[in-house]
Parts: structure tokens; sequence; C-alpha cells
């Protein structure tokens, strides 16, 4: 009697250790890893990487699918395509000469008002992601995944918009134009994406960064500084 509990016992102890072992193995590398497709949508917020005091953040939107690829153990490589609405806030001073100048008594020369100018670009075009990420699979359900890459914009539309001006009352007029050609702007950048997503069934959400490696836009008179486009977005989407 001794002995078969001795036997049942081994036979339970191996068990639970082959069961923590597959478990352990698949959250490294899973066997049942299959490609798919997915469906994405996300809150992009826009920063200027180095647009210093004219440029500020505002709030856009993605969407779009990608296609998941198995490549070795739970390493993947995911691309994507997807359109997307940035915008970015945007403040320069100006300067004009009034009906009435006071004049310099040295130099001759008449006052200047400064005044400040606030507006928007609005930007809509494509977007192409170059995923590589590696999931752990915590349970059947339940992934985590972390992933960086590359991250091409094409850009279609790129609209400058002047809505008030503050600090004066000079009555300036709307001002409402593309920012191509001698505006400066890019219809291509490039961005190094990264961050961590959580899938639960066919469910996903993620975090995620994308930091501006070539300029969106060159400076030009009418806003003095390059641009480049950083995101902070936050992601759901539908695994298929």
């Amino acid at each position: 009697m001794k002995k078969l509990r001795s036997i049942l016992l081994g036979v339970a102890l191996a068990t639970g250790f082959a069961a923590s072992n597959a478990e352990t193995s698949y959250m490294f590398d899973n066997p049942d890893n299959k490609s798919f497709f997915g469906v994405r949508v996300g809150v992009d917020i826009s920063s200027a990487a180095n647009g210093g005091g004219n440029y500020s953040s505002n709030a856009g939107f993605s969407a779009g699918a990608i296609y998941d690829i198995p490549l070795f153990m739970n390493l993947y490589f995911e691309p994507g395509l997807s359109f997307f609405y940035n915008t970015f806030g945007t403040s320069k001073w100006n300067s004009f000469i009034p009906d009435n100048p006071i004049y310099d008594q040295e130099t001759g020369e008449p006052n200047t008002i400064l005044y400040q100018v606030d507006g928007s670009i609005r930007n809509f075009g494509f977007r192409v992601p170059l995923m590589i990420g590696f999931h752990f699979d915590f349970a059947e359900d339940v992934k985590v995944n972390v992933f960086t890459g590359p991250q091409l914009n094409l850009s279609l539309y790129a609209n400058y918009k002047i809505g008030e001006v503050y600090g004066n009352d000079k009555n300036m007029p709307d001002h409402d134009g593309s920012l191509f050609g001698t505006e400066g702007f890019k219809h291509l950048d490039l961005q190094w994406k990264f961050g961590v997503g959580v899938s639960y069934q066919t469910y996903y959400a993620a975090l995620s960064g994308a930091w501006g490696i070539t300029d969106m836009k060159s400076g030009t008179v009418m806003l003095p500084r390059n641009l480049r486009r950083n995101l902070f977005s936050i992601t759901l989407g539908y695994n298929f």
C-alpha cells in the first residue's frame, strides 16, 4: 500500500512539474502561434520634438489594420497600414507699426507693437508601422507584448489656420492655406515607435510612443522653427 502511494505521489508530482514547464515554455515559445489580421483605432497626442515655443501638443486619431507574422518562438513581425489625423497648436510673435507711431529721438525709427498669433496645423495622411515584437503568454487568453520599429508617415493634407490674435487691438484676417511647397511641409517623415500591449482573447489595448527622426516641416518666415513629430498613443483593437 505504501509503495502504491509512493507511485501515485510520484506521478502527481511529475504531472504538476510537466504542466508547470509547459506553462513556462508557452510564455516564451507557444507552438500555437499563427498569423492573424487585426484592426486598430487610437487617440494620438502630437507634440513637437524641436519646435520650442512655436508649437503645442494637440489631440488627433488614427485607424487601420495590422498583420501579425510569427518569426521565432514568440517573436513576431507586424506591418500595418492606417490613416491618421494629427493636429498641432502654433504660436508666434509678429509686430506692426501703429498708425500714429512714436519716433525714437536717437534713431528716428518708429515704434513697433508686438502681438501674438495663435493658430493650428491640421495634418491628414497614411501611416505605415513596421514593428518587431515579443509576446509573453501568461495564460491561454492573456498575452503581454513589447514592440519597437520604424514608422513612416505619408502626409496628403497639411493645412495652417490662424484663429485669434492676442495682445493688441489690431484686426488680423483669418489665414487658412496649405503648408506644402514654399511653406516647408514634407510629404514623408520617419519616426521610431515603441510600446507595450495586452491581449485578452481577441481584444487588444496598447500604450505607445513614437519619436520623430526626420523633420515633417522646415522652418519658414510664417513658422520659423523646424518641426519633428512626436506621438503618444492609446490604442484599442480586435484580432481575428
